[in-house]
């Protein structure tokens, strides 16, 4: 007989079970049984009561509640049990998760909460395991090999550099303590049967295909590509590093792939740079809020850290919340050339998006590709995007010219042809009047003039 779930989730909203859904099925992946949901605290407080009531009589031990915004759900779960509550706080609003971090800290007392940090849905999961094997074996092996894994994971990090920076490490010193491999399958918790327990919600991780892509090899001299097996045969050579492999997803811009998109917006959740196509040319992509990514841009990039990267956008209906103020002025413009090839500099508020830009203003544009806007509203956040080109050189109008100019410093190719424009967008700074163009592009001044003649400085 199978094990009955010990852990049960539940989420609020679509989007944020777009955000957790790639890490909760890890668990099917390792073989532990879960229940999952979706329940509101305010919309739907009777069915979340209910909900908890059933799981407890099932057994669960462990729940993990993940919202963003007020993130009321986490507290609501821990006033209806006395079972562990672990809150994942998500970033789903412009307060990037603090705000979710916040109300899940500050619960009164007699409502405890074990809040992980914000998205880390897998500390969450594996909080729940160390609780679970605390009195079960099966459990406390399955965390054993887990840490295995990572214990390998990371030295076969430190061989990598050894042979990539031999210079760096002297060759008197070893190459590290071996650590013993566990294999981690599907452990015995699921031993006669290989079905996750079914969900109650009609959100199903089923739903969501996990395809298999092919991968780009880069080769040394970045100009040859090779289609490579997720898992290469080791290196005969330790003086030479095995390249790291670079996705390459192809879409089609009348019809993109949802599975494809959701497979880069992964990517980009995770940290990943990614070169996409726009209304323009090429650009290399990260997640505006995660700073690490974007520092990581600046260095693929190669550009200095005062000039600023623009954010692209899918919808004008946040922002107002990522600038100070829309002159009125602007938004003849907005209206008439966004989605477009321009982007418009506001004034911005003083500690939002300092990673993208030190300044007091910075640069907002919203593309008129589908692709592109397929992958921003997935991702519910701003993408910092800089043209796929080194400093100096020429934009890159295709995937073939954005892997060639960076091969495998980025993460993945989202490829969608030949874009259709080959200029630049134009820059026009609307942060003090009047606007003044700071680079012409594929937007002409007539076309601004036409709608903005007043509020435009002379040139």
């Amino acid at each position: 007989m199978a094990r009955e779930p010990k852990i049960a989730i539940v989420f609020e909203t679509f989007q944020d079970f777009q955000i957790i859904r790639r890490h909760i099925a890890r668990l099917s992946e390792w073989g532990v049984p879960y229940q999952i949901t979706q329940a509101s605290a305010l919309r739907s407080p009777e069915r979340l009561a209910r909900w908890i009531v059933e799981q407890e009589k099932a057994g669960i031990e462990v729940f993990i509640a993940a919202a963003g915004g007020a993130a009321g759900l986490a507290g609501a779960v821990a006033a209806k049990t006395d079972r562990l509550v672990i809150g994942v706080p998500l970033d789903t609003t412009h307060f990037r998760g603090q705000d979710a971090l916040t109300a899940m800290m500050g619960l009164p007392g007699g409502l405890p909460v074990a809040a992980v940090g914000i998205n880390n849905v897998e500390n969450a999961l594996y909080c729940a395991l160390r609780v679970l094997a605390l009195h079960d074996p099966e459990y406390a092996s399955l965390l054993q090999g887990l840490h295995a894994q990572l214990a390998a994971k990371e030295n076969d990090s430190l061989e990598n550099i050894r042979q990539q920076y031999p210079e760096c490490f002297p060759q008197a010193q070893g190459p590290g303590p071996a650590v013993e491999r566990s294999a981690v399958g599907k452990s015995d918790l699921t031993a006669e049967s290989d079905q996750v327990v079914p969900m109650e919600s009609e959100v199903s991780l089923k739903e969501v295909p996990r395809p298999v892509e092919p991968v780009v090899q880069v080769s040394g001299d970045l100009g040859e590509t090779a289609l490579a097996q997720e898992h290469n045969s080791p290196s005969t050579s330790p003086a030479i590093a095995t390249p790291r492999k670079v996705k390459c997803i192809a879409v089609s811009t009348e019809c993109p792939d949802v599975g494809a998109i959701e497979e880069v917006v992964d990517i980009l959740l995770d940290g990943g740079v990614v070169a996409l196509p726009t209304d323009t040319v090429y650009g290399l992509a990260a997640v505006a809020t995660n700073s690490a990514a974007v520092q990581r841009l600046y260095q693929i990039k190669g550009r200095e850290k005062d000039k600023p990267i623009p954010l692209l956008i899918h919808s004008t209906r946040g922002l107002s919340h990522l600038v100070r103020d829309v002159p009125e002025a602007a938004r003849g413009l907005i209206e008439q050339l966004w989605p477009g090839a321009l982007t418009l500099v506001f004034r911005k508020h003083r500690s939002s998006f300092a990673e993208v830009s030190s300044g007091e203003t910075i640069g907002i544009r919203m593309p008129d590709h589908t692709v592109t806007l397929a992958v921003i509203s997935m991702l519910a956040r701003p993408l910092a995007v800089t043209s796929a080109n080194l400093s100096g050189c020429a934009p890159a109008l295709t995937a073939a010219e954005a892997l060639e100019s960076f091969g495998d410093r980025i993460d993945c190719v989202l490829d969608a042809g030949r874009t259709p424009g080959e200029k630049v967008s134009t820059v026009l700074s609307v942060a003090e009047s009047p606007f003044r163009v700071l680079r012409e592009g594929a937007i002409s001044l007539a076309q601004i003039k036409a709608i903005v003649a007043d509020a435009l400085a002379d040139l």
